[in-house]
């Protein structure tokens, strides 16, 4: 797979501004671990046995360009991954499912910080690295950003789910921020990340307990960058829970949250691993809530 970049004008209070996603290189899973077969507990042995695989996805990385600052969501994957041994420190367990339940497909030109610089940015012109959550694919490329500040929802450093440690840089240190009640009355917790309010931290939980969206508000369309909550849009509108999903609970709580949301506001919804995102940002094309 070609490495698939989009970059979308987009007009907020204070001037123009941009949205740019692009891949990090892709990813298949087993098929069992993106639609879950099973509770929230069987689920998890199902995905482990399973013999079927998903077609390869991609790993997304998004960029806002705002006003007020420059800010990476997600930092995607890095090409060491495919290498034999990877996640050996975290012990046989871990290391069996990261290396049985995923198949990886990346290059060193396919990482973050490669990638930010064909859009024109070095890391001097990033404000905020924004990480949904700790799994592996949101995280692994943060080695490009050693002096950038990262921010992360408090109670997902504090529970992360199938957190791989030894993968953090040496230096990894994120500022962990506490989430709260705001006027937002369909995300119950969020926090504003610029004085406008157009980009809000906003818990969505379910994929993990700490799992956390980014919404932007422009003056024509909100687009919530919506990490994992689903692996593609028609999850979210069947209601479907993937394997890996934490909570079934909560995920249910999320969308019809995100449904909610839809209904008084035209959202675009873009998850990190759903092909049709390029066409969904570059035509704004809005969520129809159920």
């Amino acid at each position: 797979m070609m490495t698939k970049t989009i970059s979308k004008q987009v007009k907020f209070k204070e001037g123009d501004g941009f949205i740019h996603g692009f891949t990090t290189g892709q990813v298949k899973v087993k098929s069992k671990f993106r639609t879950a077969k099973g509770n929230a507990f069987t689920s998890k042995i199902n995905f482990l046995f399973d013999r079927e695989w998903t077609e390869y996805m991609p790993i997304m990385v998004w960029v806002i360009d705002h006003p007020e600052g420059v800010f990476v969501v997600d930092t995607g994957e890095n090409a060491k991954v495919t290498q034999e041994g990877y996640f050996k420190k975290e012990g046989r367990i871990l290391n069996y499912i990261n290396t049985k339940s995923f198949v990886f497909e990346i290059n060193s030109e396919d990482e973050v910080g490669p990638q930010l610089k064909k859009l024109g940015y070095e890391q001097e012109d990033i404000n905020k690295v924004i990480l949904t959550h700790l799994h592996l694919d949101h995280f692994d490329g943060l080695s490009y950003f050693d002096n950038t500040e990262i921010i992360l929802n408090k109670l997902e450093w504090d529970k992360p789910s199938f957190a791989l440690p030894s993968l953090y840089p040496e230096w990894f240190a994120p500022k962990t921020v506490g989430l709260k009640e705001t006027k937002n009355k369909h995300f119950k917790n969020s926090i504003s990340l610029v004085e406008s309010n157009e980009i809000e931290l906003v818990h969505t939980p379910g994929h993990t307990l700490g799992h956390c969206s980014v919404l932007v508000k422009t003056e024509a369309t909100h687009f919530l960058l919506a990490g994992d909550v689903t692996y593609n849009q028609y999850q979210l509108e069947q209601r479907i829970n993937a394997g890996g999903h934490q909570s079934f609970k909560l995920s249910k709580v999320t969308y019809q949250a995100i449904n909610n949301y839809a209904s008084q506001n035209r959202l675009v919804y873009l998850p990190s691993h759903d092909h049709q995102v390029f066409e969904r940002l570059q035509n704004e094309l809005h969520l129809e809530p159920n």
